[in-house]
């Protein structure tokens, strides 16, 4: 069931279920690249031969990189620490910050939270929209 508030709201909210879903199937890979070590700063190689001109800064660039992923990180795990409902955070950790090796299939979270599948799905879709109001990463696109 839909509740009424849906019809009447310029957001489009399956779109934008689908777009938190892709930000937090992104999650884990972003994490990893912020795992890795930042790189330090080096001073140059000066051999005094000539060579043509390097344009752009690469330890910047890989500072700002380093600094984007652990942006996109925090951010996501911000977001679902500031959704209201308890049984939404659980369903959004369990689903996609747990670890592949220890998350839970879906009928065990819904087993732990006493609920059935189609109650479990549609807590789950509630759940993303939640994250999607609070996590900037996610666009909300508009009705057309």
């Amino acid at each position: 069931m839909v509740r009424a508030t849906r019809y009447f709201s310029p957001i489009d909210h399956d779109k934008t279920i689908e777009n938190a879903k892709e930000v937090l199937r992104n999650y884990w890979h972003h994490k990893r690249l912020a795992q890795r070590t930042k790189t330090a700063l080096r001073s140059p190689v000066m051999d005094g031969m000539p060579k043509s001109p390097s344009y752009g800064n690469k330890a910047e660039d890989k500072l700002v990189s380093h600094a984007e992923e652990l942006r996109y990180v925090a951010c996501c795990e911000k977001a679902i620490r500031s959704v209201e409902l308890e049984k939404y955070r659980i369903i959004l950790t369990e689903t996609y910050l747990v670890s592949l090796d220890k998350r839970k299939p879906w009928w065990l979270i819904a087993e732990e939270l006493h609920l059935s599948k189609s109650a479990y799905y549609r807590d789950l879709k509630e759940a993303l929209l939640a994250f999607s109001d609070w996590c900037e990463l996610v666009e909300q696109p508009h009705k057309i």
